[in-house]
């Protein structure tokens, strides 16, 4: 476990280059808060929604005091870079991220990228394994949307995004950065959001799978963030209220965003594990942040895919995590460690 200290200067300057970013009820929250950090580093942002922006949206808002605290800072700066001239733009585009079509015929318009976050994300429909009947009075089939979205959609999001950054790492372009909104469900799902957490945690898993798959396609990145209960649409400050007064912390969703525009930007110092043909020199070779998970909860972040990896002797035992290891190596196609055929995420 790595406890991150993230600050808004920790965010490099961004100029003219190219974000996406997919957003959920019209595009607050999360996804919005994202949107105005890589804008105000002069990034130009795309948001893709079925609503256009909030603009009214106060992405620094937390009933939880210590977030508030946080947030009066990061509103002041906020306030400040206002009455400054913006560095980048953000523009909406209507999409349903859930419909290929429309995707992809948003990736298209748009052309180039350089940043692609996968941020849409809709909550468990009811009770999924309530017996309801059809017309023909049998048991119907349940409503998908929760994978539709959360999953189906963050797979097509990918896969449009890795043909970008493959067509444009063959023009001598550097790699991109995909970025995917995970949840703290994930790693400890909730009893009233079964499918929801499953699907959640599927979404960590593209992340652990795709990490070395998307160096070696296109020579980029994919990180995941993992929110706990943020302020956003779907959780507005008086919903939140009760959950801070239990005492829980609940973040701001500019807390969540830095924590998005941090995982498409930063550097580490090593990778989060060897994987198959690669040597231990490798896996310790300073690179761009990879395959790499952050926690957001209240007023911290923390990733968690590194220490994952390191207790995998331990959680899965020793000789298992040896040999899956082993089976890794036979089956990675990459030229063997010492070869300069091993692509690495692009500066």
């Amino acid at each position: 476990m790595t406890t991150l200290n993230i600050k808004e200067e920790d965010i490099p300057r961004l100029d003219d280059k190219v974000a996406i970013i997919t957003g959920t009820w019209g595009s607050s929250g999360i996804g919005l808060a994202a949107a105005r950090i890589f804008q105000a580093r002069g990034a130009h942002v795309h948001v893709l929604d079925l609503h256009p922006i909030d603009e009214d949206f106060d992405c620094h808002c937390s009933p939880w005091p210590a977030a508030a605290a946080a947030a009066d800072k990061g509103r002041n700066k906020a306030d400040d870079a206002a009455t400054a001239p913006p560095r980048g733009t953000m523009t909406y585009r209507h999409c349903d991220v859930a419909d290929w079509t429309s995707l992809r015929q948003a990736f298209a318009d748009i052309g180039h990228v350089d940043i692609a976050v996968a941020n849409a994300g809709v909550s468990q429909d009811g009770d999924f394994f309530a017996e309801a009947l059809d017309e023909s009075e049998l048991l119907a089939e349940p409503r998908y949307a929760v994978i539709d979205v959360n999953l189906r959609a963050v797979l097509n999001f990918i896969k449009l995004s890795v043909g970008v950054f493959r067509r444009q790492q063959q023009q001598g372009k550097g790699g991109g950065a995909i970025v995917l909104t995970s949840s703290a469900t994930a790693y400890a799902p909730e009893l009233s959001l079964p499918v929801y957490s499953a699907v959640k945690l599927a979404v960590v898993g593209l992340v652990r799978a795709l990490r070395p798959a998307v160096q070696q396609l296109c020579g980029a990145t994919i990180n995941s963030v993992a929110p706990a209960a943020t302020v956003s649409k779907l959780l507005p400050p008086e919903l939140a209220g009760p959950i801070v007064a239990a005492g829980a912390p609940v973040s701001t969703a500019h807390h969540v965003g830095l924590a998005v525009a941090y995982s498409a930007t930063a550097r580490q110092a090593r990778q989060v594990e060897r994987y198959g043909r690669e040597s231990e020199v490798q896996a310790r070779e300073a690179s761009r942040w990879n395959g790499r998970v952050i926690l957001t909860l209240g007023d911290r972040w923390t990733e968690l895919e590194e220490s994952v990896a390191e207790l995998r002797p331990q959680w899965m035992g020793e000789w298992n995590a040896e040999m899956t290891a082993f089976q890794q190596a036979l089956t990675d196609s990459r030229p063997a460690a010492g070869s300069n055929g091993v692509v690495r995420a692009e500066a």
